[in-house]
């Protein structure tokens, strides 16, 4: 049964610095913390210096979250890239998945064509072939981001050329 005002929002910014291991292993940390309180699942991608992030929840939840998030100083220009209701979530099973590796978006990017990671330029349909790559990549985290995270780990490996080889409905 679908949740009532089930919203899921993707965004993008730009760090504003470089941040560590150690850095990104905080701001996870805390996300893990604070999302289950407010039945908020999602995934965070940093690459290219561009954050990219799907928070999935209540609807007056990823308001409130969202305008949080506008206000932390460790990333600038700010941009929603597409909100909207839905029946399910991608990412059920994280309070906040990272995804550490670009090897999942070089593969995206040599299958769509694109020169390089760039949420700012992507069109829905390849922003929702991202997101579902990562949701269904499993890779090893570090120490320091996976340690206390939380994390359910699907079972399972990610074939890009299958998943593009899918319907393109999205």
């Amino acid at each position: 049964m679908p949740e009532l005002y089930l919203s899921r929002l993707f965004y993008a910014s730009t760090a504003t610095e470089k941040y560590s291991s150690a850095e990104l292993g905080d701001i996870l940390t805390s996300c893990r913390k604070n999302n289950p309180a407010l039945d908020i699942t999602g995934m965070l991608f940093l690459g290219n210096n561009y954050f990219l992030q799907c928070l999935e929840g209540p609807r007056a939840n990823i308001n409130a979250l969202y305008k949080q998030i506008l206000a932390d100083e460790r990333h600038a220009k700010v941009e929603v890239l597409e909100f909207k209701e839905v029946f399910s979530r991608y990412f059920d099973e994280w309070a906040m998945k990272y995804v550490g590796s670009m090897k999942v978006i070089n593969k995206i990017l040599k299958e769509t064509g694109l020169k390089e990671f760039n949420p700012y330029m992507v069109d829905n349909y390849t922003l929702n072939l991202m997101v579902e790559a990562f949701r269904d990549y499993n890779e090893p985290e570090s120490p320091t981001v996976a340690e206390n995270s939380g994390i359910k780990k699907k079972k399972g490996s990610f074939d890009v050329l299958g998943f593009f080889k899918r319907s393109s409905s999205v």
